[in-house]
């Protein structure tokens, strides 16, 4: 038990609250909403967060809320729209941040941990298993190549970070999967990791080949 309070006390800190107002007059508005809020954890101690990419599409402002409650304003340095990624950048020097690790640490079964925000500062937790490492197809926005599925229920709103038991940031909370019996999806932090200068350089993956999409809604 003390080695668990430990483990989530040393974890919470770099976890971060997000308020984001969107132009009225952006397409994705009317389904999502002007004012939108969510989970992030800074990634880098100058001040670097990694979310999901829905929360901050087309956003015109962003409060970011840390888990002392001081707030400070972000922008959006980057989006990967195949992934479902996005990076937010707040000013802040030696700022609390977690441990981002490729998932290939993880195994079918092994133990992880949800940390999501409530509002503002205040946090929420839930544990599970790692259910599945398979590939996943969303049914409206991409297909990844590898996805983490996990029997933890979202504590929180979406954007909050996976962590094993070790401590070690694995993915990204971005479903909510109940419907389908399979709880929660993230998104594999190795999506940031391994092409991280390309995303902060250009804002965007610019060396994957483009690819049709085709739609009915």
């Amino acid at each position: 038990m003390n080695a668990s309070v430990t483990l989530l006390e040393s974890s919470l800190p770099a976890s971060v609250h997000l308020h984001v107002d969107i132009d009225a007059a952006h397409a994705s508005a009317p389904i999502l909403g002007t004012e939108r809020a969510g989970s992030g954890t800074i990634v880098d101690s100058a001040g670097l967060i990694l979310t999901v990419q829905y929360i901050v599409l087309g956003a015109s402002g962003i409060q970011v809320t840390l888990l002392d409650g001081t707030t400070a304003p972000g922008e959006v340095v980057a989006q990967d729209f195949a992934t479902g990624l996005a990076v937010v950048k707040v000013d802040g020097k030696r700022l609390p941040t977690a441990r981002p690790t490729p998932s290939t640490v993880l195994e079918q079964g092994d133990e992880v941990f949800l940390l999501a925000s409530a509002g503002d500062s205040a946090r929420r937790v839930s544990t599970g298993a790692v259910s599945s490492l398979a590939p996943y197809d969303a049914y409206w926005e991409y297909r990844l190549e590898r996805a983490i599925t996990t029997t933890a229920m979202n504590p929180g709103l979406s954007g909050g970070a996976m962590f094993d038991r070790l401590g070690r940031m694995v993915g990204v909370v971005s479903l909510d999967l109940n419907e389908v019996g399979r709880f929660t999806l993230a998104i594999p932090v190795e999506y940031f990791l391994d092409h991280r200068d390309e995303l902060l350089r250009h804002g965007r993956r610019t060396t994957r080949p483009p690819r049709a999409w085709v739609g009915v809604y």
